[in-house]
């Protein structure tokens, strides 16, 4: 069977096109964008860094005191419910004094290490698509490919965060319960890492100084 000269032809055509295809944007946006990304990397290593670093908050709680006319309760019993709750959550008492002072150890979150290996990921993922076209070669040698090899280097902002995370692994929560001059109200001020007193005020059931709390349907659901 002989083939068609004139497909042939036109097969070669194409094939050489292909080879000797190049870039037809503007190079001129390609610098740009290659300037956004090179800018862009500090804030990706102050997100990294940040991840592993304590956010202190301080909030401040309301309960009715011991001579509320409604659901009243003594200072102690509050006590009392914030040392099982710190206790089941592995913290120990590190100091009784007028403030109270918790200490336990939290290991890193495994999501965390995973979303900033991500992160970094997609960020060399994307330089490296830009510096193919714009710098396709070094010294006369085509680099073009290699330059998604960055891409390797990810999961060392996971192992980064890992490692400072469990070096700064000690948190402390800082509680102190005070009450007004009538007994009627008691104030609990809680001192800590901001993901340490959230989950204790979600999972307390806390409610903030000055605020009303309005349960939403998932709240009813989980006392059901």
């Amino acid at each position: 069977m002989v083939a068609d000269p004139g497909a042939l032809a036109a097969t070669l055509a194409s094939s050489s096109t292909l080879l000797s295809y190049e870039f037809q944007g503007s190079y001129a946006s390609l610098y740009a964008t290659l300037f956004l990304y090179v800018i862009s990397f500090p804030g990706l290593w102050s997100t990294i860094k940040r991840a592993s670093k304590i956010a202190l908050v301080q909030q401040t709680y309301e309960f009715p005191g011991e001579k509320a006319p409604v659901d009243a309760k003594s200072m102690r019993e509050v006590a009392g419910d914030v040392m099982a709750y710190m206790q089941a959550n592995n913290y120990e008492v590190a100091d009784a004094g007028e403030t109270i002072t918790f200490k336990g150890k939290i290991a890193p979150e495994v999501s965390q290490a995973a979303f900033l290996v991500f992160c970094t990921f997609i960020c060399f993922a994307s330089l490296a698509l830009v510096l193919q076209i714009q710098v396709p070669t070094v010294a006369g040698v085509d680099v073009g490919s290699y330059w998604f090899l960055t891409t390797l280097l990810s999961p060392y902002a996971g192992l980064y965060y890992w490692k400072s995370a469990s070096d700064n692994e000690q948190r402390e929560v800082k509680v102190k319960l005070s009450a007004n001059d009538d007994e009627s109200q008691t104030l609990m001020v809680v001192r800590g890492d901001k993901k340490d007193v959230q989950r204790m005020e979600e999972e307390m059931d806390l409610q903030q100084e000055g605020m009303i709390r309005v349960r939403g349907v998932f709240d009813y659901s989980k006392t059901a």
